[in-house]
């Protein structure tokens, strides 16, 4: 489990990294596992990357720490609370329709009990997945490496 502090400083490195990179913007990914299994969300038809399942997860807000967006989007995208991140799990950089460059980091979170309560409008399904489920789901490449690494671990 990463405390506060250690993340803290785990983000002023990551941000000081991305600057010499020329990167100023992140996107967060959160990994909730519960019996052994990873929680994945289906984008909805009509947005990028529409039909594609994919960890919760969005851009980091002015202002926001990293912890306080794995909070903030677990929650508005699954309505689970995060009781703690437990692990970086590294990043990767990608561009986007808007963005030339953005990085990716993902974090693994414990989440409060509960279940889950998709956001409307952005996803309409989740699954909770092994590596057995993860072939039968489409999935962008980069988070299909991301996600086949998380459930190969359980």
């Amino acid at each position: 489990m990463l405390d506060p502090d250690d993340l803290a400083r785990l983000e002023q490195q990551l941000r000081s990294e991305a600057r010499v990179d020329g990167i100023a913007h992140f996107v967060i990914g959160v990994a909730v596992f519960r019996e052994g299994r990873l929680l994945v969300v289906r984008r909805v038809a009509d947005d990028y990357h529409g039909g594609m399942y994919e960890l919760p997860g969005g851009g980091v807000e002015s202002g926001e720490s990293f912890a306080e967006c794995v909070a903030r989007e677990l929650l508005e995208e699954t309505g689970l609370r995060l009781r703690a991140v437990i692990d970086f799990l590294g990043g990767f950089d990608y561009a986007t329709r808007t963005k030339a460059k953005v990085r990716k980091y993902s974090f693994v979170a414990e989440a409060e009990p509960g279940d889950v309560a998709l956001a409307p409008g952005e996803h309409d399904a989740f699954a909770w997945i092994n590596a057995s489920a993860l072939d039968e789901l489409p999935m962008a490449p980069d988070m299909r490496a991301t996600v086949s690494a998380l459930v190969d671990r359980v």
